[in-house]
């Protein structure tokens, strides 16, 4: 099932500045990477640190929060599309 999601612009998310392409990713305590961005109550959030516990996943934001996800946790965020110099993406 594909799902549509809105393209992150700087009309649509003032704020921080966003990389011009970007891909939507689901975000679990699996899939987390340091430089995804989440979008919380409409602030585009940058994640600077990625600690694994037992229990789930610590979030480090760059604004200084913390976010935890746990087993059960599923995110929509956004991740620097990986493009070759000829304009495909790499997979």
């Amino acid at each position: 099932m594909a799902v549509n999601h809105p393209e992150p612009t700087p009309e649509r998310f003032p704020g921080p500045a966003l990389p011009e392409h970007l891909e939507t990713v689901a975000l679990t305590r699996t899939t987390a990477r340091v430089e995804d961005r989440v979008i919380i109550g409409g602030v585009p959030m940058r994640i600077v640190d990625v600690v694994r516990t037992h229990t789930g996943v610590r979030l480090d934001l760059e604004e200084g929060e913390r976010l935890w996800l746990t087993a059960r946790t599923r995110l929509t965020a956004f991740r620097e599309a990986d493009i070759d110099p000829f304009g495909s993406r790499a997979r």
